[in-house]
């Protein structure tokens, strides 16, 4: 995944002692408070949607709010 975000001014990196990082689903974009909120770990929610931009910081593990930004899969690397 290539996630490319511009003017970052919060973000959440919660340690993981034992495991890496796999996203099951793609990435969730809300906008509270003029800024769009990335969160990675969006399977918290099921089919709802967060309420405020708290709500999305204080569930999730792995979270970046940005001025803007785009997200797109990467290609398989060559062998």
């Amino acid at each position: 995944m290539c996630l490319d975000l511009v003017d970052v001014q919060r973000f959440r990196i919660d340690e993981s002692v034992g495991f890496s990082w796999v996203l099951y689903d793609p990435p969730q974009f809300t906008h509270f408070d003029g800024l769009l909120q990335v969160d990675l770990c969006a399977e918290r929610f099921g089919a709802g949607r967060p309420a405020s931009a708290e709500e999305v910081f204080e569930g999730s593990q792995l979270v970046f709010a940005a001025a803007g930004g785009t997200w797109s899969a990467l290609q398989p690397w060559a062998r």
